[in-house]
């Protein structure tokens, strides 16, 4: 009897290790290998961003907010944290022009060089960001530094397949159309594939903005398609193509779950200035970048909308009408007191990462299914899957 309950508690201790040991067993994370050794130069086939290979790849990411508030939240350490712990594969380096940014403190530019070749030395991809707000012009005088500024970034970073390019952050204001943007890209593009052929690299990914702010992301295609024309979304528009004639460019779109979404009721219709709709389609025409979205409202607070997030990223990640698989960077890595801050107020000071905001332990979650290929069933929910209404 006394070996018969020896064996009877042997076989019960057996059975509870390996059932806890099934329950602790980690998921494995599919990033082990850095982004840029993963990936090489990144180019665009068509609608898609993809690797060295020609193969499509989706980048998720975070963006900075500007330097010259919030640089005590920018180093070697909270940047690797980010890498090893939030798994980015990408960090936008949002360097503000005015708004106390680089015209009033040009050091700022050596600051974003040290931020560049962090990422290098992580192994992910980063987002050199012109980041105009206003005026949103950027022909405006204000921004007149930009061709320099981009002419030294570029021969300094030639041939660096990790460095992408932004070179007008939301462009925005009623004379602002994309005629006026393509002005402009047309003087800075060439400067960045100059600095590219004289060390016979590939030209780097040039994200271009798009008017309003980067929500009228289909204006290269559409007479009309301008900010303030009183028009709704689906209003016909006749078709114009004004693409810009390089090769890696993307068209930029910004959204904010909380303003941008299917849409309020205006001129008795229901769903006036329908988003989800409208990008739906706009992802089956052209290459688009989304280089900057919050879970919250435009002015990067009021409440969280994770239901409303969760269908613009599974949107992103491929239910549109061109299958594209678009990338993003969720704003922002900062620890302002506001409710798109990924940090509680004062965590970059004391350096506790752990202090998230509800944003930050949302996107946490998010760059680990969309990056680590980990199942958390907690975001992304399928139920949230946008569906297109029948036309």
């Amino acid at each position: 009897m006394k070996k018969l309950i020896v064996a009877l508690v042997s076989f019960l201790m057996v059975l509870a290790t390996s059932c806890n040991q099934k329950n602790e067993e980690p998921q494995v994370f599919k990033d082990s290998i850095p982004a840029v050794e993963l990936y090489g130069a990144l180019q665009v086939k068509g609608l898609q961003l993809c690797d060295q290979h020609g193969d499509p790849v989706q980048l998720g990411g975070i963006s900075t907010m500007g330097y010259q508030w919030f640089g005590q939240c920018y180093t070697r350490e909270s940047i690797e944290m980010m890498v090893k712990e939030w798994h980015i594969k990408i960090l936008r380096l949002a360097m503000y022009v005015e708004e106390g940014g680089y015209n009033y403190k040009p050091e700022i530019r050596d600051e974003m060089c040290n931020l560049i070749d962090i990422c290098e030395e992580l192994g992910i991809y980063c987002i050199m960001d012109w980041h105009i707000l206003s005026p949103g012009n950027p022909l405006d005088p204000k921004y007149s530094k930009a061709e320099d500024f981009f002419k030294f970034m570029a021969k300094r970073n030639a041939g660096k397949p990790h460095v992408l390019y932004e070179i007008c952050n939301e462009p925005n204001g009623s004379k602002v159309t994309w005629d006026t943007i393509a002005t402009y890209a047309n003087k800075i593009i060439p400067i960045l594939h100059s600095a590219a052929d004289s060390v016979g690299a590939p030209h780097p990914i040039v994200i271009v903005g798009t008017p309003q702010w980067c929500q009228l992301v289909d204006a290269c295609i559409k007479d009309g398609r301008t900010q303030g024309n009183g028009l709704d979304l689906d209003a016909y528009l006749p078709d114009n193509d004004k693409r810009l004639k390089f090769d890696n460019v993307m068209y930029n779109f910004h959204f904010y779950a909380g303003s941008h979404n299917e849409g309020h009721l205006e001129k008795g219709k229901e769903n006036y200035y329908d988003m989800y709709t409208y990008m739906y389609d706009v992802l089956g025409r052209i290459p688009v970048f989304c280089s900057e979205f919050g879970c919250v409202e435009a002015w990067g607070g009021g409440d969280e909308d994770f239901d409303r997030t969760d269908k613009w990223l599974l949107m992103l990640s491929g239910n549109n009408a061109g299958k594209q698989k678009v990338s993003f960077c969720n704003w922002s890595f900062c620890d302002k007191d506001e409710t798109s801050s990924i940090f509680l107020p004062g965590s970059c000071k004391s350096k506790e990462w752990e202090k998230r905001s509800p944003a930050g332990e949302y996107m946490k979650r998010v760059l680990a299914v969309v990056n680590g290929g980990i199942k958390d069933t907690t975001v992304l929910k399928r139920s949230n899957i946008y569906l297109k209404p029948e036309q």
